[in-house]
């Protein structure tokens, strides 16, 4: 039986885990911190922006093409990511006038960093239906 006027004292086993998972708490926090400056300093464009580029290149390549009136459609696009910072190459489908299918390949790469704009970006390749329409800067 214990003695009423002991002061009880936490197991010294118990001080430590709870010294612990401060620790623990604490560093989690501040990797949350750094990780969450660290992306606020990257100023990366969403996939939508970048597959939106892509596409208005390949509208544009059909506007200098054709006098005539032309309509197009585009289907999901996808992203491939390069080794290059601020480049990308989408693959895409789409839908010309007649409906026919066809599919593009353009290599994208952002030149400043307001990525909303569209003289920040430059279309280094494009290839529509496995043909090479545009073959511009350094290889892939």
């Amino acid at each position: 039986m214990r003695d009423p006027d002991q002061i009880a004292c936490p197991s010294p086993g118990r001080a430590v885990r709870r010294y612990f998972n401060m620790q623990i708490n604490t560093g989690i926090l501040v990797w949350f911190v750094l990780v969450s400056m660290v992306n606020a300093q990257i100023d990366i464009p969403p996939q939508s922006t970048v597959i939106a580029m892509a596409q208005h290149f390949v509208q544009e390549h059909f506007m200098h093409e054709s006098a005539d009136h032309y309509h197009i459609e585009f289907d999901i696009a996808y992203i491939h990511p390069q080794p290059q910072p601020d480049f990308w190459a989408v693959v895409g489908g789409f839908v010309f006038d007649q409906n026919v299918a066809n599919t593009y390949v353009a290599a994208v790469r952002q030149i400043c960093p307001q990525f909303n704009r569209v003289e920040c970006w430059r279309l280094d390749k494009l290839a529509i239906n496995r043909t090479i329409i545009l073959n511009r800067g350094d290889p892939v």
